[in-house]
């Protein structure tokens, strides 16, 4: 299963709960055809236990080594990985790709603590580290700080945009923390049986939602997080945020159709909807006749899932899940076009 940073951070926080003592690396800078986007992140502890990824190859070996020397001396360090290296060339960054990883130790547990509530909460943060050593903050929307620094971290949040940036002399690296992608199911049915693992191993939290106690079942989704309640009463414990993604899957527009009009005027990057054209068409006259707008419902994606054919509910969940990445990517890619140049311009300026 692949870990999120999510998973990565909690466990550094209960690493050093323990008295074990840990270094994070982190992907800070990316060129080319770099395998793991800039923020990712592997920890290490003092035993050589690691958990998490900055290239998914060879690389890791080199990182894992430099964190144990950072462990020992609290010298931090700033890698260098690119397509002369022959790790780097086995870790996959042979097509010009290239990596800066940054190797801390991590002293400070409050500040680990304070990460993982705002994640948990689901609030947008960024973490500012001096990559010439120094202590890290976090920096949120209603950090009262004024400082030259908090406020160019700000900016940074404000864009969405993790990197490198020059103030005063220094360079800092902003690593912009955004809640997990989630993909809510509505419908304890086969489909989400084979949904929820492939979603899981994806990165995606998945809630089960469904009144139905039978379909909501242990038994049924052992070791899921599962919601026995309707939409309109499971949705607003959730939140829906520009990070959840929704599926309706039940067949049944008693269940569906709520879940549609709180989803369809929300936030959540992507809602989908299992069934047929002319269910769909149906469908569409429930949601006008309820008061949802043309702008609203042109939002659902309906049949739901890529057009591959799908016959069953393994085939189905791939289609489904295929559609969720390819907009939470569409999504990134349209974000990151907006503060691309700015990006460029911080980074020379280093």
């Amino acid at each position: 299963m692949r870990v999120g940073e999510s998973e990565v951070l909690v466990e550094a926080e209960r690493w050093r709960e323990t008295g074990r003592r840990v270094a994070m690396a982190t992907v800070v800078e990316s060129w080319g055809s770099a395998p793991r986007p800039v923020g990712s992140r592997l920890i290490v502890d003092d035993r050589g236990v690691f958990l998490g990824s900055v290239s998914g190859g060879c690389v890791e070996g080199d990182v894992v080594t430099m964190a144990l020397d950072v462990i020992e001396d609290g010298r931090p360090r700033l890698m260098e990985f690119g397509i002369a290296d022959e790790a780097a060339w086995r870790a996959g960054l042979s097509c010009g790709g290239r990596i800066a990883v940054y190797v801390e130790r991590m002293d400070d547990l409050g500040l680990l603590q304070e990460l993982n509530r705002e994640r948990a909460a689901r609030r947008i943060g960024t973490l500012v580290t001096p990559i010439d050593g120094g202590a890290a903050r976090l920096v949120s929307e209603e950090n009262s700080r004024t400082d030259e620094v908090t406020l160019a971290a700000r900016e940074r949040l404000g864009a969405g945009a993790s990197g490198v940036f020059a103030f005063g002399g220094r360079r800092y690296f902003v690593n912009v923390e955004t809640p997990s992608p989630r993909l809510i199911l509505v419908g304890g049915v086969h489909v989400a049986q084979a949904l929820a693992p492939m979603a899981e191993l994806a990165g995606f939290d998945v809630p089960i939602v469904d009144p139905r106690t039978a379909f909501a079942a242990e038994k049924r989704f052992p070791g899921k997080h599962l919601i026995a309640e309707w939409p309109d009463v499971a949705f607003p414990l959730l939140g829906l945020d520009a990070y959840t993604a929704v599926a309706t899957l039940t067949h049944d527009s008693k269940i569906d159709d709520v879940a549609l009009r709180l989803a369809l005027v929300s936030k959540c990057f992507y809602v989908g909807a299992l069934g047929s054209k002319k269910t769909h068409s149906h469908r569409v006259d429930r949601l006008i006749a309820s008061g949802l707008s043309p702008a609203a419902i042109a939002r659902l994606h309906a049949p739901i899932g890529l057009d591959i054919g799908a016959a069953t509910p393994a085939e189905i969940a791939v289609a489904v899940l295929g559609e969720v990445i390819l907009a939470l990517r569409r999504g990134a890619r349209e974000q990151s076009a907006h503060t691309a140049e700015p990006r460029r311009a911080l980074a020379h300026s280093t």
